[in-house]
């Protein structure tokens, strides 16, 4: 299998976290037996922090394709920052979003400015990926039908949203999702298959 570091695509797709959104994110579709673990609505934290793993595997050309990777999440009220490193702790990619612009940073190549981080990963991807659906996710949050954040209760639960499906396998505590698993089906990619686990607080 060609490196990671050779080609765009498999970088790129690190990048699925900031998550790694859909135009059709605010729209929630829960399975019938998740119902009963949506909690009230939650306001949105303005500063979130957090750092985990990440594990992606897709298809190029009807390839099997896999990265795995760690990354560092910090989220400000108007500023957004990823940073996504190697196993090894290399870095592989910088992604920040602030009002009106989101840019891509890759070691040794020009800088990718777009204006909002959604907008951005379809350009260089050239496919949807739940990006900006990450903010809440991470918290253990969703947003309902009305655009309003929503808190998941910690247990282990799947919803589906926009087409892609999401299952948080297991938690630290209310708000604090463990494992998340997220997949989906991409013409250009085939299945989608993302797993995030995140590390405990100190």
């Amino acid at each position: 299998m060609p490196s990671i570091f050779s080609r765009p695509l498999p970088s790129m797709m690190a990048v699925i976290f900031c998550a790694i959104s859909l135009s059709g994110c605010q729209s929630l579709s829960p399975v019938a037996h998740v119902q009963k673990n949506i909690n009230q609505t939650a306001e949105q934290s303005d500063a979130f922090s957090c750092s985990g793993k990440l594990f992606i595997r897709y298809n190029i050309q009807g390839k099997p394709q896999q990265f795995p990777g760690r990354f560092d999440w910090s989220q400000q009220k108007d500023k957004l920052e990823i940073q996504i490193y190697s196993p090894v702790g290399q870095t592989i990619a910088r992604v920040t979003e602030q009002p009106e612009q989101a840019s891509l940073e890759q070691p040794g190549k020009p800088a990718i400015v777009s204006a909002n981080l959604d907008q951005l990963l379809e350009e260089v991807l050239r496919y949807p990926l739940p990006a900006s659906g990450m903010k809440g996710w991470l918290q253990g949050k969703i947003k309902n039908a009305d655009g309003q954040f929503i808190l998941l209760n910690p247990e282990d639960q799947s919803l589906e949203q926009s087409g892609w499906k999401l299952r948080f396998a297991s938690w630290y505590a209310a708000g604090k999702p463990k494992r998340i698993d997220i997949s989906g089906y991409t013409e250009q990619a085939g299945e989608v298959i993302i797993q995030i686990v995140l590390e405990a607080e100190d």
